[in-house]
């Protein structure tokens, strides 16, 4: 008889296992799955109908394995087509979205890094239309993604100064999961405090297995916090799927806390 409730963690690559670990912490009784779709990371300049296509697969796989939430831990992938796969599963599906709102309540002049696809998407600019009284600068980054993969999975190069310029800000919005892995130190090359949504993604996770509710929307999100990845895990709490599940569980293992270049 199965007593631990089942969630699905999936992101292009290793993004999500920022999620993930914000998940560890705050469900600490609950059994996850993870699925990074690396062979095709990142998702941020890929058609919509491709990224569609390659989430469709990765909840198809949560639901075989009888998953009671699923967690699209992508930002590109939130946007692009959330929606959709919340009418196709009868799961709840929680997305991930910049924490505008919440950097909103404290600063005027925001940064919002994001991959392309994100940037031009309706879902963010519905967001940053709630809150007419900030002033949002969104910012593509077409290779930052990509460069934090193969960082961490191939030990490859990464200096933030190849990607963006610092730029003048009150804060900044992290609208990529794969950039809460280096959050700390965007804040510290941008000199200013950085918002990040992973720790409200995983309260609602917990909420969804708490009262099982179908109405499932991401949560305000916090201030980028160095201590939500420092918890422990293990076989027992989480099994890695898919062709790259090794070099996830690796990835996971090799870098607890996600914050060393």
């Amino acid at each position: 008889m199965r007593t631990a409730p089942i969630v699905g963690v999936f992101d292009s690559g290793i993004g999500g296992l920022s999620v993930l670990r914000a998940c560890l912490r705050t469900c600490p009784g609950a059994h996850f799955l993870y699925y990074g779709d690396n062979r095709h990371a990142p998702y941020g300049s890929r058609p919509p109908e491709e990224i569609a296509r390659f989430t469709g697969n990765a909840l198809r796989l949560f639901a075989r394995r009888r998953a009671d939430v699923a967690v699209i831990a992508c930002n590109t992938a939130t946007a692009v087509c959330i929606d959709e796969m919340r009418r196709k599963f009868s799961f709840p599906i929680v997305g991930v979205e910049p924490a505008v709102g919440e950097a909103a309540k404290h600063h005027r002049d925001i940064l919002v890094l994001a991959t392309p696809r994100t940037a031009e998407s309706e879902r963010l600019k519905t967001l940053l239309e709630r809150f007419p009284e900030a002033h949002f600068t969104v910012l593509p980054l077409p290779r930052l993604a990509a460069a934090i993969e193969d960082h961490f999975c191939r030990k490859g190069r990464l200096t933030l100064p190849e990607h963006f310029p610092p730029l003048p800000c009150d804060c900044a919005v992290l609208g990529c999961t794969h950039y809460a892995l280096i959050g700390r130190e965007i804040a510290e090359y941008l000199h200013v405090p950085v918002y990040d949504g992973t720790l409200g993604t995983a309260r609602r996770v917990k909420e969804l297995l708490q009262i099982g509710t179908a109405d499932h929307h991401p949560t305000p999100a916090e201030v980028f916090d160095k201590n939500i990845f420092s918890s422990n895990f293990s076989k027992n709490s989480v099994t890695f799927l898919g062709n790259s599940k090794h070099m996830n569980e690796n990835v996971m293992r090799a870098n607890i806390c996600f914050q060393c270049f």
